[in-house]
């Protein structure tokens, strides 16, 4: 686990909390392993395609991991090697108050505070998008492909997953993490610090306690938070090698069919492209419309921000790959390599585009 998520809170009592307690009272006298086991069932049994279908052994490993306040893997090995290990009434009494809370519709990212992407576990909170598993191979390929010293930007940072990854993988590399919200920011700032500031300090010394500021400044040398509205020009031109991003991308009819966890969950701002300054009534209406409204204003930004062979890389719903080709033609002899990458599922996932080395 890692250390800068909140603790969980314990919720409410009600209906769920009563359901999920008595769910596992029967298993826990049982020890470990029969709580685990009871816990899973309790998931797997949701009315809820939601929760029932979201991984319920892995959710209830986290819960219960999180309640006994030890990470994951050696959750696994306790319950290896003790399967029967009696489980304190209030280690219960938490994981019962999450399991309700997963099965009222409440994400296991926002329950935890937390979400793993790329191996790290990333602060999450109702202001920022909860980090999914299919902009990995974004970063996968930027970091494949970055040049060495790059200095890239993030244009809707969120939780900073992106940028901080990109920072943590290659030491060579350094930048910007943008959003347009303060509250994702502050998220963004503390990822950052959390992941980026735990370098030497200058003088050779390892940052402690007693060096929090040392520690800011060493991880937003690597990478900045910038409170900025991307829909705007932000960068100077041909100032970047590297332009990343993970826009909102969801249509209002898109929107209408999510889930309610994620409808009714996540910041609709992160999904649905209707906020910037640089975007006019009628852009943001046609935004609304089909999805790829901010991602208009991102080609046209990358074609003037990033050096001559600079590298374009943003993420986009399943349904929009020729859309997306479709916005580099106006600039076509900006361009040397548009390509449309798929996700694991097969689907279209994110763009690729290089700039012409001498445009």
């Amino acid at each position: 686990m890692s250390d800068h998520c909140p603790k969980t809170s314990p919720g409410t009592a009600g209906p769920d909390m009563a359901a999920a307690r008595a769910a596992l009272s029967d298993a826990a006298p049982q020890g470990l392993r029969a709580l685990m086991r009871a816990a899973a069932a309790y998931l797997a049994d949701s009315p809820s395609p939601s929760v029932r279908d979201d991984a319920p052994r892995l959710t209830a490993e986290l819960f219960v991991a999180r309640a006994l306040n030890l990470p994951r893997q050696d959750l696994l090995l306790r319950l290896a090697l003790h399967p029967a290990a009696l489980v304190p009434d209030d280690t219960l009494a938490q994981v019962a108050s999450m399991l309700a809370r997963r099965a009222a519709g409440e994400p296991t990212a926002h329950i935890l505070g937390e979400r793993e992407f790329y191996g790290r576990d990333f602060l999450v909170t109702p202001a920022t998008l909860i980090p999914r598993p299919e902009t990995e191979l974004l970063v996968e390929t930027a970091l494949s492909l970055a040049p060495r010293g790059a200095r890239f930007a993030d244009c809707g940072t969120g939780t900073g997953c992106i940028a901080v990854t990109l920072c943590a993988e290659r030491d060579d590399l350094c930048g910007m993490a943008c959003d347009i919200s303060p509250d994702a920011l502050a998220v963004a700032a503390r990822n950052i610090v959390t992941h980026l500031g735990g370098a030497l300090e200058p003088d050779g010394a390892p940052p402690d306690q007693s060096t929090p500021d040392a520690a800011r400044r060493a991880a937003f040398i690597l990478c900045q938070p910038v409170l900025a509205d991307f829909t705007r020009p932000l960068f100077r031109h041909g100032s970047l090698d590297l332009l990343v991003s993970n826009p909102p991308y969801v249509s209002e009819a898109e929107h209408e069919g999510l889930t309610r966890e994620v409808r009714d969950r996540e910041p609709r701002s992160a999904l649905v492209p209707c906020v910037g300054q640089g975007m006019d009534d009628a852009a943001a209406a046609q935004g609304r419309v089909d999805g790829p409204g901010h991602a208009r204003i991102l080609v046209a930004e990358a074609g003037r921000a990033l050096r001559p062979g600079g590298l374009f890389l943003m993420e986009f719903g399943c349904a929009q790959g020729q859309a997306v080709a479709d916005l580099f033609l106006p600039y076509s002899r900006l361009w040397t390599q548009v390509d449309i990458r798929r996700d694991l599922a097969g689907l279209d996932r994110y763009v690729v585009a290089r700039r012409e080395p001498s445009a």
